[in-house]
């Protein structure tokens, strides 16, 4: 079966099912909106504190909108095995490297175009509501924080679909990713002596990559945040395909 058929054949399960196609839409509108409301609505007086961050304020519905991204990637994964269609899959494409690797691509892709418009969209809507209180395009660290919100979503999707794919269970992988980076990473950043554990967590890592006004208590630059959140896709990735490689369906 040629990689274009594989890759056609994993678009066409993602958008046949409801809830997977409507997943990333719903974290972009999630994004934009969250962040033009808390914009809108605190930003002027937020703006005299010290720690004020513009950018990472227009980016305040990501906490949100990446829960929506972990429920597309488990999905993506996760329906084949609840279903047992992974069977007819892998009998489908016996090549079991270029059938997961067409999947990770396609929803990737998915979330890239995704987190490029929510990336774009939410700093330009929350940076025109903050006024003089925000930043213009180009200014110092904001061309890398639009970027790298734009990879927030691809990154993340990537080391849930691996993860997913380690566990083989759809109920196991929302149980396990969406308490860890919806809610240990926050409580662990505020326990004194874990939070420098906090710091290496994978939405820690990437979301610091937004900043523009950088923490002097963070161990690292905004850029190497983002190189840990990929270092956490690398390893979900690598992880999900021994599993898939070893493992009958």
């Amino acid at each position: 079966m040629s990689v274009n058929a594989v890759l056609y054949s994993e678009w066409t399960k993602i958008r046949s099912v409801r809830s997977v196609a409507w997943a990333l839409p719903l974290s972009v509108l999630l994004l934009i909106g969250i962040g033009i409301g808390v914009s809108g609505s605190v930003g002027a007086a937020e703006s005299g504190a010290e720690s004020f961050d513009p950018v990472q304020l227009g980016y305040y519905g990501l906490f949100f909108a990446h829960v929506v991204v972990i429920a597309f990637a488990v999905l993506v994964v996760g329906n084949e095995y609840n279903t047992g269609a992974i069977r007819t899959s892998l009998a489908t494409v016996p090549q079991r490297g270029l059938f997961y690797g067409a999947k990770l691509t396609t929803a990737a892709t998915l979330a890239l175009v995704a987190g490029a418009a929510a990336s774009g969209g939410t700093f330009f809507a929350s940076q025109s509501l903050l006024g003089e209180h925000g930043v213009a395009f180009g200014d110092d660290g904001t061309i890398r924080a639009v970027v790298s919100g734009a990879l927030y979503f691809p990154l993340l999707a990537i080391m849930c679909m691996g993860i997913t794919a380690m566990l083989r269970s759809q109920m196991l992988s929302m149980g396990l990713l969406v308490p860890v980076l919806f809610l240990v990473s926050p409580v662990l950043a505020e326990i004194p002596g874990l939070r420098e554990l906090a710091w290496y967590l994978p939405d820690r890592a990437g979301q610091y990559a937004l900043r523009v006004n950088l923490d002097p208590a963070a161990p690292y630059s905004p850029v190497t945040g983002l190189l840990i959140l990929a270092l956490w896709a690398a390893a979900g990735a690598v992880g999900g395909w021994l599993v898939l490689r070893k493992r009958d369906a």
